[in-house]
């Protein structure tokens, strides 16, 4: 796919918007759009070097904390300008668009909020790990405009100020911190989520109320309709005329109040979303403007994309403009039915003779059409946000339609309103006690009795999503192959409902075109229980099988997949709490269907190949684990066999290459293992070096192979000119982390390669290597040129400084 427009082209792009701006409009956005977002990028990234790493420093303010434990703390911070500017983009980007660091700080001195410090921190590019099934990093990045990132080696607070939202959240946290479900309160009051520990965020997940805990459209459409409400009833109590001016007064301080509400959330973008739709619907009401809300999502949607085009990368983007275009979907054709409805039952029933029967009748087809609202929204919703989010996260919740059908009225007419009411009575409360000097204890006291109801009211909630952990099938993992399927069926379901409604006359083209459309979820399922009662054990069948170099950063992580079943060379590397197991391997095999892994090899004990060894035991406990170390520290279980011998998988034959070498250093003590499926042979070498290849050529052992995973990632160490010569590859992949500390892999061993006339990869640069092996031979894809090549994932030339061209 395109990337984006180079600087040289954008006054021409500029000029082709002038000129079919009156005849081919369509066509005008469309060149504008492009136009547009390569401008607000290259303003961005125009003076970022995308590899090399370097020394700078900058003066920037303090924005959220992202993460810290004992040692570290990660933060984003905005760059503040200095002038004078270097060149025009970089003084839009400055003053129009807020660039942003993400940053890590070891053993770090006090940071809030609102700071603001000088820096002096190594920075890098924003090229994060790439493969299918895992989070793109890279374009979240993008999507909150974080251009570089980078580690923080010296800094100097100049200004400790505190903006007005943070002095907010001290004064109020600490009482929140106090509450059963003070996470919650905390995330629908300041929009922070950092609070919600994984189990809540699992929970969130499986029964699909996450969207309540976020603020989007919902929470301020409650909050202007709660406010507005009572501004009115106070305005009718105690102003005995009613005018246009007192609804436009109180449209007017409740749109603001809301506003504020927008402000202390962090003005997320589903936020900003429904600020501009409020906002539009206040001037229009203002000045007396007819619009239909299809005007107003219209308007909203340009309007955030014209401050800022990266939003689109975000998944709150897309979730909350759907979420809203199905409700303007589902609730008109309502209306007209309670129209429809409520004028039979008049001419029904006479007035005067049983106004009382009138007014019931008015209730009950109120309240039954409400629900008849209600449902059709939610069932539309969990739908259309559940196939959204398959194909945001790979993941669906079956349950989220009823359970949905509690949150939701329970949010929108107790929760949010509660919640909101505490907080505006505490904020008074504290002014108010400010004022008369009372100690800080007291004023946390009757802070808690404040809240307390509000965090009763949470507890129901907190009570069915704890219910959903024995659920069964709470969170669905989808492949990327049903995936496909379900989206052709929703279509020609689509199809079949358009046609029902268009016209009466049956037409065989339409019933033949949906019948193609569920083609595929039927071919799918026919594979599937194919390959769940076929399973090859015949040596060199010569089967169809696939593997995955995935990109694990400075590390290395192998998985073969033949069907539904996976084997797994090497684990990555594991940090603490993070492990790249965690946050690759394991969404990786979902998002490819395998649901058996049968063998975990582990070449040796370096933190870069077992750290994530824990952790896939775990959630493969059925696999046999084959090392030449102890791994039950890992495990709680010894391994299944040691690094040596032949056996057979799927019909392809491992065999694990010994020798007489005998040496202390870990790297040579690497299990090799030779793949080979009668047409083709793979090598993987872990982190092998010069003694262990010299011992293995002299054992005489079959080396040759047409794909070869470079040893020790591409180390001075390895890859003697003798190895290279008698593994004879076709391919090579250099399994290293982009822009990693060692220079992995080095310039001169991979020209060792490239001067025979081997083709060389590399995971940091291309992300997830994937070979696709038949008996015609085999095919090689990336994951930044095949399966995901969108602009976001080829905007940086590697090894390359971005220039203007």
């Amino acid at each position: 796919m395109a990337s984006l427009a180079p600087i040289w082209c954008l006054p021409i792009l500029c000029l082709l918007v002038l000129c079919c701006l009156k005849k081919i409009p369509f066509l005008a956005g469309g060149i504008f759009a492009i136009f547009w977002i390569s401008l607000i990028f290259q303003s961005l990234y125009l003076h970022q070097n995308a590899e090399k790493p370097e020394h700078i420093r900058f003066k920037a303010q303090i924005v959220s904390l992202v993460s810290q434990n004992s040692d570290w703390i990660s933060f984003d911070v905005r760059v503040l300008p200095n002038p004078p500017y270097p060149s025009f983009f970089e003084a839009m980007a400055l003053s129009n668009v807020q660039r942003y660091y993400r940053l890590t700080w070891q053993k770090p001195a006090k940071i809030e909020p609102g700071q603001i410090w000088q820096f002096s921190a190594r920075m890098k590019g924003i090229s994060s790990i790439q493969n299918q099934g895992g989070f793109n990093q890279q374009k979240h990045f993008i999507s909150q405009h974080i251009i570089a990132k980078g580690r923080v080696k010296q800094a100097k607070l100049i200004s400790s100020s505190t903006t007005i939202r943070q002095a907010t959240i001290d004064i109020t946290v600490p009482i929140l911190a106090k509450l059963t479900e003070g996470d919650i309160l905390r995330a629908l009051i300041f929009g922070d989520k950092s609070q919600l520990s994984d189990q809540r965020w699992q929970q969130l997940r499986q029964t699909g109320a996450g969207h309540l805990v976020a603020i989007s459209g919902l929470h301020l459409s409650v909050v202007f309709g709660l406010f507005y409400g009572l501004l009115m009833l106070l305005s009718r109590l105690f102003v005995a005329t009613q005018h246009r001016r007192y609804a436009m007064s109180i449209i007017l301080i409740a749109a603001m109040i809301t506003l504020g509400y927008g402000y202390l959330s962090g003005f997320a973008v589903a936020t900003q979303r429904a600020l501009l739709m409020m906002l539009l619907l206040v001037i229009f009401t203002v000045v007396k403007q007819y619009s239909n809300s299809w005007d107003r999502l219209v308007y909203a949607l340009c309007m955030v994309l014209l401050l800022d085009p990266f939003a689109m990368l975000s998944a709150g983007f897309w979730l909350s403009f759907l979420a809203l275009t199905i409700i303007l979907l589902a609730v008109k054709p309502e209306r007209l039915n309670a129209e429809t409805n409520l004028t039979h039952l008049q001419d029904k029933v006479q007035p005067v003779q049983v106004r009382l029967r009138t007014t019931l009748y008015r209730f009950y087809h109120q309240t039954v059409l409400g629900l008849k609202v209600l449902w059709s929204i939610q069932w539309r919703l969990a739908i259309g946000l559940g196939l959204l989010q398959a194909v945001l996260f790979g993941t669906m919740t079956p349950h989220s339609i009823w359970l949905n059908l509690l949150f939701v009225p329970w949010f929108s007419v107790v929760v949010i309103p509660v919640v909101m009411l505490s907080f505006c009575l505490w904020l008074a409360t504290f002014l108010f006690m400010q004022l008369l000097a009372l100690s800080p204890k007291m004023i946390n006291e009757s802070g808690e009795v404040i809240f307390y109801i509000a965090n009763l009211c949470l507890e129901p909630f907190v009570w069915l999503l704890s219910l959903s952990d024995a659920l069964p099938l709470a969170l669905v993992k989808i492949t990327e192959q049903w995936l496909m399927g379900m989206l052709f069926l929703c279509i020609a379901l689509g199809l079949l409902h358009y046609r029902s409604y268009s016209s009466r006359d049956s037409s065989w083209a339409w019933y033949g075109v949906t019948i193609l459309l569920c083609l595929p979820i039927v071919l799918q399922t026919y594979v599937v229980s194919r390959q769940q009662w076929h399973v090859s054990h015949q040596p060199n069948a010569a089967p169809q099988w696939q593997m995955h170099v995935l990109d694990v950063a400075q590390g290395m992580a192998v998985v073969l997949q033949q069907g539904q079943h996976g084997l797994i060379y090497d684990t990555g590397a594991a940090y603490g709490n993070f492990s790249y197991a965690a946050r690759a391997i394991v969404p990786f095999i979902a998002a490819k269907g395998i649901t058996s892994i049968d063998f975990i090899v582990v070449s040796h004990a370096d933190n870069d190949h077992v750290g994530g060894l824990s952790l896939l035991s775990k959630t493969y406990p059925n696999s046999n684990i084959i090392a030449d170390f102890n791994v039950e520290p890992y495990t709680k279980r010894p391994a299944y066999q040691t690094c040596n011998g032949k056996l057979w998988w799927q019909g392809i034959e491992l065999q694990f290459l010994d020798d007489t070498l005998y040496s202390d250093n870990d790297n040579d003590q690497s299990c090799v293992l030779r793949l080979d499926d009668g047409m083709t042979a793979v090598l993987l070498t872990g982190d092998i070096e010069a003694p262990r290849e010299q011992a293995l050529l002299n054992a005489d052992l079959t080396l040759a192979a047409e794909v070869l995973l470079v040893p020790h990632h591409g180390s001075r160490t390895s890859s003697t000119p003798a190895f290279i010569a008698a593994v004879k590859p076709q391919v090579a992949i250099a399994t290293a982390g982009f822009a990693n500390q060692y220079g992995f892999p080095k310039g001169d061993v991979m020209a060792r390669y490239q001067d025979r006339g081997i083709v060389t990869l590399h995971t940091g640069h291309q992300g997830q290597i994937s070979f696709s092996f038949t008996e015609k031979g085999y095919k090689i894809a990336t994951y930044r040129h095949h399966f995901a090549p969108f602009w976001y994932n080829q905007l940086f030339k590697f090894g390359e400084t971005l220039k203007a061209e």
